[in-house]
């Protein structure tokens, strides 16, 4: 079989889909993590499946998924040398470095991760834990999934802001608007920062919220103008929006307060080491929120 060495690196590869971000995880080199992880495809008798997704492997996979079960038990148990793995958005990620206990590694902060591919890797034991918002979190009654609410805060709606060349009235600049005013907007635009799977995920919660206006293409990156357009803010980490002071809140109540969750596989959920994870998130991640009003802790990370 294989080394969990050669088993990590392959993971490593198909959680990050990048020599060098596996690298520095694997603590090694990435010739080391290219050598481990193509004799582990060669063991297992897999391809990396480049023409689909990244992520997964082409080829009988029932073998690699029961060896993946075993090294995650034994990574659950505190006594293996590789740390488990703890998928977040680039928001998340990038607050955690440095915060995590040396039993657990983040990916590296990248602005156009697709979160909805880390569901996948959870399921199939690739990763052990992930934080997700409201349009990427399982449903409550989702067999395979075990949720731990972290957060909740409002979702908000925001215009980019426009110089006085590029609108005489911009949205933001109007008050106590309605829901036929938002209903009316003829272009939603996610933030840019994010990967076209989870743009997708915003349009489709706006079209849910107010009705099928919007078209879920959302490749365009052409600046916002005037009332025509809006960009629809998911309710990320609130510190995450810090960088994006040139956009401006609308004056509006969507009625509606998204969620961060710490998700696992069923039946892990009791683990210590997934315990001592929501103990260091409700003491350092979730610390900073607890000046803003509109943010609720949940009370089971509180």
């Amino acid at each position: 079989m294989v080394t969990p060495e050669e088993l990590e690196a392959l993971d490593l590869m198909c959680w990050l889909c990048n020599g060098d971000d596996a690298a520095l995880l694997g603590y090694c080199n990435q010739s080391t993590i290219s050598r481990r992880s193509q004799h582990a495809l060669k063991t297992f008798q897999l391809k990396p499946n480049r023409a689909l997704d990244l992520h997964r492997l082409a080829g009988n996979s029932s073998l690699v998924r029961m060896e993946r079960e075993v090294h995650q038990l034994y990574r659950l148990s505190g006594r293996s040398r590789s740390r488990l793995r703890l998928h977040a958005p680039y928001w998340a990620s990038r607050r955690l470095d440095g915060q995590l206990d040396a039993d657990w590694m983040v990916n590296p902060a990248r602005k156009k991760e697709p979160v909805g591919a880390a569901l996948r890797l959870l399921e199939d034991r690739v990763i052990d834990a992930m934080i997700t918002e409201t349009s990427q979190r399982p449903a409550d009654e989702n067999p395979k999934f075990v949720c731990f609410d972290l957060y909740e805060v409002p979702l908000i709606l925001c215009a980019e802001g426009l110089t006085e060349k590029q609108a005489s009235n911009p949205l933001y600049s109007e008050k106590s608007l309605s829901s036929g005013d938002v209903r009316g907007l003829s272009r939603v635009k996610p933030q840019g920062f994010l990967s076209p799977e989870s743009k997708g995920c915003v349009v489709q919660l706006f079209n849910h919220l107010y009705g099928d206006s919007q078209d879920a293409d959302c490749g365009s990156d052409q600046s916002l103008e005037d009332r025509s357009s809006v960009t629809f803010l998911m309710a990320h980490h609130p510190l995450a929006f810090e960088g994006f002071g040139h956009y401006r809140r609308i004056d509006y109540d969507c009625g509606f307060r998204a969620k961060e969750s710490l998700v696992v596989l069923r039946g892990l959920e009791e683990s210590p080491q997934v315990l001592r994870l929501l103990e260091m998130l409700s003491s350092s991640y979730l610390e900073p929120l607890r000046q803003y009003a509109d943010v609720i802790i949940d009370k089971a990370v509180m």
